[in-house]
């Protein structure tokens, strides 16, 4: 058990909704991309995946 009393089990759960949440933010929706963010650049928002023709990074 943990200091707000969850079982190890409860606990994974939570952190594991918590991860996939968080990879999902970071995620670009645009239906023809699905490439992290890390894969477009900031300021004009292109993405750096050679074959993507997405042209803008959606959150």
């Amino acid at each position: 058990m943990d200091k707000k009393g969850y079982s190890k089990e409860k606990a994974n759960s939570i952190a594991q909704s918590v991860v996939t949440r968080e990879a999902q933010r970071r995620i670009c929706k645009n239906e023809r991309c699905k490439h992290f963010s890390h894969d477009h650049i900031r300021n004009s928002e292109t993405c750096l995946v050679i074959d993507c023709d997405c042209a803008k990074f959606s959150s």
